[in-house]
């Protein structure tokens, strides 16, 4: 969990929750998390890299390791947000959710 100092909080609470949710949550850790198991899953399961990547199996394995991903990511951009706002004294919330 990354941690700023009240300069930084700064800068990202003005830039918004949803856009936090969505850099830290999605782009932070579901997609390259999902992708990285997805591919080791597959290669693990024996697939004909790079053939295997164009596969309906393969695809249904990534939507569901990114959601994983996107899920425990965004719980986790969830509490930072809550830990910075309690540690800088933010009493309004930019963006919604």
């Amino acid at each position: 969990m990354r941690s700023y100092d009240e300069e930084q909080w700064k800068r990202v609470r003005e830039a918004g929750k949803n856009a936090f949710m969505l850099k830290q949550g999605f782009f932070g850790r579901g997609l390259p998390m999902g992708l990285l198991t997805a591919l080791v899953v597959e290669a693990a399961r024996g697939g004909d890299l790079p053939d295997a990547l164009f596969t309906g199996r393969f695809l249904g394995l990534l939507v569901l390791t990114v959601s994983v991903f996107t899920l425990s990511g965004s719980l986790a951009a969830r509490a930072n947000w809550a830990i910075h706002e309690r540690r800088h004294g933010g009493s309004h919330s930019s963006g919604s959710g």
